[in-house]
Formats: C-alpha cells, structure tokens, sequence
C-alpha cells in the first residue's frame, strides 16, 4: 500500500465481534409496535453507533434499501436499513444494516 492509498480511504467505523449466544431478530413488514419479527440472524459484527452485519437465510422481504426493525442481541429493537447484501452461498446471505436512530 502506498501513501496515497492511505489518504484516499475512508475511515471505516469500528467493529466488534458478538456476545456469545447473541443472534438478531429482524422485522421488515411490520414497522410498527409490538415488535414481531420475520426471522432470525447470525450477528458477523457490529458497531454500536452505525450498524451491523448479519447472516441469514436468503428471504424474499431482504431487499436493499428497505425499512426494518432489529433487535441485536440484548437491545431494544431499533429502526435500520439494509444498506448491502451479498450471497455467502445459495439461500445464505451477509447484510449490512444501517440504524437510523
């Protein structure tokens, strides 16, 4: 990597590997309370302030760009967007989703 390089990278917020045991729970159709979610998720990696990525069985509803609510680990559901998807395998995904709040 030269110099240059560095400059032109933008910084990439921190990331932090799970609790044990952690998963997520996601909703995308309902966006309203009580949170009831579509399906669960492995949690790769997240960061407290931006977002995070989870892998989960392709899903018809997982689109980029759409609205839901996640529940990662311990946390109060919290409003994202799922900002990026890429296919692991056939039928496994990895998103990254953004909070919005």
């Amino acid at each position: 990597m030269f110099i240059e390089d560095l400059d032109s990278e933008k910084p990439r917020p921190v990331r932090f590997p799970p609790d044990a045991m952690d998963y997520a729970q996601v909703a995308v159709r309902e966006l309203e309370e009580p949170f009831t979610p579509d399906f669960v998720a492995l949690i790769h990696n997240e960061s407290p302030m931006n977002g995070c990525s989870l892998i989960a069985f392709e899903h018809d509803l997982l689109k980029e760009g759409s609205a839901c609510l996640v529940k990662v680990g311990r946390m109060n559901p919290i409003a994202a967007l799922i900002v990026w998807k890429k296919e692991l395998e056939p039928k496994l995904v990895r998103l990254g989703l953004q909070y919005l709040e």
